[in-house]
């Protein structure tokens, strides 16, 4: 799959994120659910993995250390983003997880050496407006906790992708993805443990089972082979900033769901960031172009 399209895929797939982690709250406790959810995304995988000697490649010395951490950061970064929709709704994070394009902006310049330059800062400065126009709203709520845990969790996802920009070439999507699910299985093993000695829930419900596949197929499975499949051959900060866009389409489906009542403090950030969000679509369809880090051959999956 193109780069492009994989990302518009991934866009599309991130939009549901808030509403399906928010419903399998209601069902489970947090590390339990997204643990569990891990292993359903792992299960998906294993056609893929068990294909070409990719399990001998997910284990090698070479990459094991690297993916390990990306396991470590993205998911410790999920599960905060989880805990933090018992205080906030799925609107409001959708917004708040836009303020990634600065965490993008700064670490790919600093690690990566990819060049900022001043029409994407402007751009990324519009989606943070947006998210400051929320932030400044709930602070008299007990929503104001839950913006705030998610504002300081994008630079955990933003470091997990830069070790996956570093990875060697011959790693395709698929199985960058199923490594990151296989590992997690470990490095969230604490976390669990904890759960289960602080009154955990867990429910073997139809519903709540079948919230658990979504989340296990669709968010830690697909949505990040499509993800991978994007920045692993196009530059970071561009694609983070396109895809931090998918609010419009979360707020619109919470909104037809009967999930929650937009405010008008909510569409009016999201009016905000919207421009920027287009703006930096315009500079990442204009790299590719250009035959930049868009343009390059994707190894075969």
């Amino acid at each position: 799959m193109p780069p492009f399209a994989a990302l518009l895929a991934a866009w599309a797939l991130n939009a549901f994120w808030p509403l399906i982690g928010q419903e399998g709250l209601r069902h489970f406790s947090a590390p339990l659910f997204f643990h569990a959810a891990m292993a359903v995304g792992l299960l998906a995988l294993l056609p893929s993995l068990a294909v070409g000697g990719r399990w001998r490649r997910v284990l090698s010395r070479e990459v094991a250390a690297p993916l390990c951490l990306i396991s470590f950061l993205s998911g410790t970064a999920s599960l905060i983003y989880l805990a933090a929709l018992r205080y906030t709704t799925p609107a409001d994070a959708a917004v708040m997880a836009q303020s990634e394009v600065l965490y993008s902006a700064v670490l790919s310049a600093w690690l990566l050496g990819e060049r900022i330059g001043p029409r994407q800062v402007a751009a990324s400065l519009l989606v943070m407006a947006g998210t400051g126009l929320i932030m400044a709203h709930d602070l008299g709520s007990r929503r104001w906790k839950g913006d705030l845990m998610i504002l300081l969790t994008p630079w955990m996802y933003q470091v997990s992708h830069v070790l996956a920009k570093r990875l060697p070439r011959d790693l395709t999507p698929s199985l960058v993805t199923g490594a990151r699910m296989f590992y997690g299985l470990f490095v969230l093993v604490p976390f669990s443990l904890w759960a289960l000695g602080h009154g955990p829930r867990w429910s073997w419900s139809r519903e709540a089972l079948w919230v658990l596949a979504l989340q296990g197929v669709l968010m830690n499975a697909l949505s990040l082979v499509f993800w991978y499949g994007a920045i692993l051959r196009m530059d970071l900060a561009k694609a983070t900033a396109f895809l931090l866009s998918y609010p419009a389409l979360t707020m619109l489906l919470a909104w037809a769901l009967g999930r929650e009542r937009i405010s008008s403090v909510q569409v009016a950030g999201l009016a905000v960031t919207l421009p920027g969000a287009w703006w930096l679509s315009r500079i990442t369809l204009a790299a590719r172009r250009a035959g930049g880090d868009l343009g390059m051959p994707e190894p075969a999956d």
